[in-house]
Protein backbone atom coordinates (compact mmCIF):
# COMPACT_ATOMS: atom_id res chain seq x y z
CA UNK A 1 0.00 0.00 0.00
CA UNK A 2 3.07 2.24 0.32
CA UNK A 3 1.76 3.63 3.59
CA UNK A 4 4.87 2.96 5.66
CA UNK A 5 3.34 -0.10 7.35
CA UNK A 6 3.59 -3.72 6.26
CA UNK A 7 0.38 -5.49 7.18
CA UNK A 8 0.35 -9.24 7.72
CA UNK A 9 -1.44 -9.96 4.43
CA UNK A 10 1.07 -7.86 2.50
CA UNK A 11 3.92 -9.68 4.23
CA UNK A 12 2.54 -13.13 3.39
CA UNK A 13 1.88 -12.18 -0.25
CA UNK A 14 5.39 -10.79 -0.60
CA UNK A 15 6.86 -14.08 0.63
CA UNK A 16 5.61 -15.65 -2.58
CA UNK A 17 8.09 -13.53 -4.54
CA UNK A 18 10.97 -15.08 -2.58
CA UNK A 19 9.89 -18.69 -3.26
CA UNK A 20 12.44 -20.61 -5.39
CA UNK A 21 9.74 -21.54 -7.95
CA UNK A 22 8.58 -17.96 -8.53
CA UNK A 23 9.36 -16.97 -12.13
CA UNK A 24 12.33 -14.67 -12.60
CA UNK A 25 10.15 -12.06 -14.33
CA UNK A 26 7.96 -11.72 -11.22
CA UNK A 27 11.08 -11.19 -9.11
CA UNK A 28 12.35 -8.55 -11.56
CA UNK A 29 9.02 -6.70 -11.50
CA UNK A 30 8.89 -6.82 -7.69
CA UNK A 31 12.45 -5.52 -7.41
CA UNK A 32 11.57 -2.67 -9.77
CA UNK A 33 8.64 -1.67 -7.55
CA UNK A 34 10.95 -1.77 -4.52
CA UNK A 35 13.46 0.57 -6.13
CA UNK A 36 10.75 2.88 -7.50
CA UNK A 37 10.39 4.50 -4.07
CA UNK A 38 8.29 7.43 -5.29
CA UNK A 39 6.01 5.19 -7.36
CA UNK A 40 6.64 7.16 -10.56
CA UNK A 41 7.09 4.18 -12.87
CA UNK A 42 10.81 4.92 -13.09
CA UNK A 43 13.89 4.37 -10.96
CA UNK A 44 15.67 7.68 -10.58
CA UNK A 45 19.25 8.23 -9.39
CA UNK A 46 18.25 9.32 -5.90
CA UNK A 47 15.99 6.29 -5.47
CA UNK A 48 18.76 3.94 -6.55
CA UNK A 49 21.21 5.65 -4.24
CA UNK A 50 18.77 5.53 -1.32
CA UNK A 51 18.15 1.79 -1.81
CA UNK A 52 21.85 1.08 -2.27
CA UNK A 53 22.71 2.93 0.95
CA UNK A 54 19.99 0.99 2.78
CA UNK A 55 21.44 -2.30 1.50
CA UNK A 56 24.92 -1.26 2.57
CA UNK A 57 23.62 -0.33 6.00
CA UNK A 58 21.89 -3.71 6.37
CA UNK A 59 25.08 -5.56 5.54
CA UNK A 60 27.32 -3.34 7.68
CA UNK A 61 29.42 -2.43 4.66
CA UNK A 62 30.93 1.02 4.56
CA UNK A 63 31.86 2.71 1.29
CA UNK A 64 33.02 6.25 0.67
CA UNK A 65 30.55 8.74 -0.83
CA UNK A 66 32.67 8.79 -3.98
CA UNK A 67 32.44 5.01 -4.31
CA UNK A 68 28.64 5.08 -3.82
CA UNK A 69 28.33 7.79 -6.48
CA UNK A 70 30.52 5.76 -8.84
CA UNK A 71 28.35 2.66 -8.38
CA UNK A 72 25.16 4.65 -8.99
CA UNK A 73 26.75 6.27 -12.05
CA UNK A 74 27.93 2.93 -13.49
CA UNK A 75 24.53 1.35 -12.83
CA UNK A 76 22.80 4.14 -14.74
CA UNK A 77 25.40 3.94 -17.48
CA UNK A 78 24.50 0.27 -17.97
CA UNK A 79 20.77 0.32 -17.25
CA UNK A 80 19.54 3.62 -18.70
CA UNK A 81 19.84 2.51 -22.31
CA UNK A 82 17.86 5.44 -23.75
CA UNK A 83 19.85 7.99 -21.74
CA UNK A 84 16.87 9.86 -20.29
CA UNK A 85 18.25 9.89 -16.74
CA UNK A 86 15.84 7.31 -15.34
CA UNK A 87 15.36 3.57 -15.58
CA UNK A 88 12.01 2.35 -16.87
CA UNK A 89 10.65 -1.15 -16.38
CA UNK A 90 11.87 -2.45 -19.74
CA UNK A 91 15.38 -1.12 -19.10
CA UNK A 92 15.27 -2.68 -15.61
CA UNK A 93 14.23 -6.06 -17.05
CA UNK A 94 17.16 -5.99 -19.45
CA UNK A 95 19.58 -4.85 -16.75
CA UNK A 96 18.41 -7.51 -14.27
CA UNK A 97 18.63 -10.21 -16.94
CA UNK A 98 22.24 -9.22 -17.64
CA UNK A 99 23.06 -9.03 -13.90
CA UNK A 100 21.54 -12.10 -12.21
CA UNK A 101 23.27 -11.27 -8.91
CA UNK A 102 20.70 -8.47 -8.51
CA UNK A 103 18.05 -11.09 -7.80
CA UNK A 104 20.21 -13.41 -5.71
CA UNK A 105 18.71 -12.25 -2.42
CA UNK A 106 15.20 -12.61 -3.80
CA UNK A 107 15.15 -16.39 -3.38
CA UNK A 108 14.77 -18.00 0.01
CA UNK A 109 15.37 -21.75 -0.46
CA UNK A 110 13.69 -22.73 2.82
CA UNK A 111 10.33 -21.49 1.48
CA UNK A 112 10.35 -24.51 -0.84
CA UNK A 113 10.70 -26.77 2.19
CA UNK A 114 7.76 -25.08 3.92
CA UNK A 115 5.45 -25.43 0.93
CA UNK A 116 6.52 -29.05 0.40
CA UNK A 117 6.04 -30.01 4.05
CA UNK A 118 2.91 -27.89 4.55
CA UNK A 119 1.08 -27.69 1.21
CA UNK A 120 -1.76 -25.76 2.84
CA UNK A 121 0.72 -22.94 3.48
CA UNK A 122 0.45 -21.98 -0.20
CA UNK A 123 -2.18 -19.31 -0.44
CA UNK A 124 -4.38 -18.57 -3.42
CA UNK A 125 -5.56 -15.01 -3.12
CA UNK A 126 -8.64 -13.69 -4.84
CA UNK A 127 -7.72 -10.03 -4.44
CA UNK A 128 -4.77 -8.29 -6.00
CA UNK A 129 -2.44 -5.87 -4.23
CA UNK A 130 -3.98 -3.03 -6.26
CA UNK A 131 -7.38 -3.77 -4.69
CA UNK A 132 -6.11 -3.26 -1.14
Amino acid sequence: KRNGVIEFGEFVRSLNIFHPDTPKLEKINFAFRLYDLRNTGFIEREELKEMFLALLNESDISLSDDMVELIVHKTFEQADSNGDGKIDLEEWKEFASQNPALLKNMTLPYLKDITTTFPSFVMKLEIEDDDL
